[in-house]
């Protein structure tokens, strides 16, 4: 019997150390949501084909199919690091707010496109890789990343007055393709924070 191989981007989220030297290493995929992937010898010295699993980067895996939710990776190869968030403490404990988010809130086999892209957009931007005049604001990521996942979700209300619903399909588009957010008073954008952490909260996600 042929078994089925995949591949797919994820987004590491968390890694778990396994018996004696592997790591569960948990992430968020746009074609899967969430996934576990066992990474086999990845904590060994001398390894080679896992030297790049670590928070915060993207990768590409492959991975056999298989009933349970742990998959067995193949090989992994290494797209984008946001290593450079580590300078940013106050940049990096929200990364991990938002990771801790994620892997309450997304759920496995279950697709998430949008959520994905606008968080590798968010990461980027924490790390400080945008230019500075084009950079967004810690308060602008965490809006962007909620309004992604609460869109896709089916969670987010849709509004009768149509310049509030454009304003917010342009951030979610400007979170699919790391844009120029839409322009809107600074203080905007912690009312809109707050009003997104309220839905969460009727809808009983966890925000951390």
């Amino acid at each position: 019997m042929s078994v089925e191989i995949t591949s797919t981007p994820l987004i590491v989220l968390n890694r778990t150390p396994y018996r004696e030297s592997s790591l569960i290493v948990t992430g968020i995929s746009p074609d899967y949501g969430k996934l576990q992937i066992v990474c086999n010898g990845a904590m060994k010295i001398s390894g080679t084909n896992f030297p790049m699993v670590d928070l915060f980067r993207e990768l590409s895996v492959e991975f056999t199919e298989s009933k349970s939710s742990l998959k067995n990776a193949r090989e992994v190869e290494l797209l984008s690091a946001f290593d450079k968030l580590a300078d940013y403490p106050v940049n990096y404990r929200l990364a991990g707010k938002m990771s801790a988010f994620l892997l309450h809130n997304i759920e496995e086999e279950l697709p998430l496109p949008y959520t994905y892209d606008s968080f590798r957009s968010v990461l980027s931007h924490l790390s400080c890789e945008s230019p500075e005049e084009e950079r967004w604001t810690p308060m602008q990521c965490a809006v962007v990343l909620k309004t992604a996942y609460l869109c896709e979700s089916g969670l987010l209300p849709q509004s009768q007055d149509e310049r509030s619903s454009a304003f917010l399909e342009n951030v979610v588009a400007a979170g699919i393709d790391n844009s120029a957010l839409p322009k809107c008073p600074q203080n905007y954008w912690a009312q809109l924070n707050d009003w997104l952490g309220s839905i969460m909260d009727i809808n009983g996600l966890r925000k951390q």
